[in-house]
């Protein structure tokens, strides 16, 4: 017995050593590459779209921006052009009072930039269409603990549509200021559960007492903002979400880039790769005062 036993530890040693390799990974010479990040909405607002470009993986510095582009966005009808901040270079903003139109497919694309500095100018586009807008009926805040933390659950009633999938974006709002401020921070999910319902009194989101920032008191504005974005942008996020927190080092499948919808037209046998994503999406919001209940 005891022989049968060793000779299954000799043999599960050897079968771990066999599985070994040592590999060499240069992850200081990677060539840069082009980051999009850019939403469009129904709210009237400037929208911004950010260019950056990637940096090397051990690289303790922030992201170059790219200056100089020409940015468009078109919605089927017209183009505009966007313009450069003054001040924050990289971030291209449409005007004030643009306003995404539902049902509308907005096609951005971007021009004049060399983000490889191989003197080849190079274009890419990206491509969304906003979708019927969910609104939001009203909302309430209601405080509660869940393991020894003080929580404030924010409620809502809204209708789902029926005979269709649906996809969410939420996020947080106190004193008009985004607290869900990150994408880790952003909470998404489908209607796979409440498909056609009106959903009453409905917890949609929390704000955490272990979070400085999101403690509430008497008299703080709450607002929630209901986003209705498309299975792919909630994939993206749900992506970017696992790669900031880790895979499961068990379950969790292969690393990998995560996906964009951002395509690079020219030059046509480039090797580099976008990433990021455009997005247009409809909005609804819902604010009331806090009064501690």
């Amino acid at each position: 017995m005891k022989l049968k036993y060793n000779l299954f530890i000799l043999s599960a040693a050897s079968l771990f050593a066999a599985c070994t390799t040592d590999l060499n990974l240069d992850l200081k010479g990677t060539t840069p590459e082009l980051v999009v990040e850019g939403a469009m909405t129904t709210d009237a607002m400037a929208h911004p779209v950010v260019l950056k470009k990637t940096s090397n993986y051990f690289s303790n510095t922030a992201p170059s921006m790219v200056s100089g582009a020409v940015v468009r966005l078109n919605d089927g009808l017209t183009t505009i052009t966007l313009a450069e901040d003054a001040v924050k270079k990289g971030v291209y903003l449409t005007p004030a009072t643009y306003a995404g139109v539902i049902g509308r497919t907005y096609t951005l694309t971007i021009d004049n930039v060399d983000v490889n500095a191989d003197g080849v100018k190079e274009s890419y586009t990206a491509s969304c269409l906003i979708s019927t807008i969910i609104k939001l009926d009203s909302i309430d805040v209601v405080q509660s603990r869940f393991f020894q933390t003080d929580m404030w659950a924010v409620k809502a009633w809204v209708l789902d549509p029926a005979n269709e999938t649906n996809y969410y974006l939420i996020r947080n709002y106190k004193n008009d200021k985004l607290i869900s401020d990150s994408i880790q921070e952003w909470q998404v999910t489908n209607d796979e559960f409440f498909n056609g319902k009106y959903m009453i009194n409905e917890t949609f989101s929390y704000f955490s007492s272990d979070k400085p920032d999101e403690k509430l008191v008497v008299g703080d504005r709450v607002t929630l903002e209901l986003c209705s974005v498309t299975k792919d942008y909630m994939e993206y996020i749900q992506q970017a979400q696992e790669e900031f927190y880790g895979r499961n080092p068990l379950f969790g499948g292969q690393p990998a880039n995560i996906r964009t919808n951002i395509k690079q037209v020219l030059p046509a046998n480039s090797k580099t790769s976008p990433h990021g994503y455009f997005t247009a999406y409809p909005v609804s919001w819902k604010t009331m005062v806090y009064q501690g209940k």
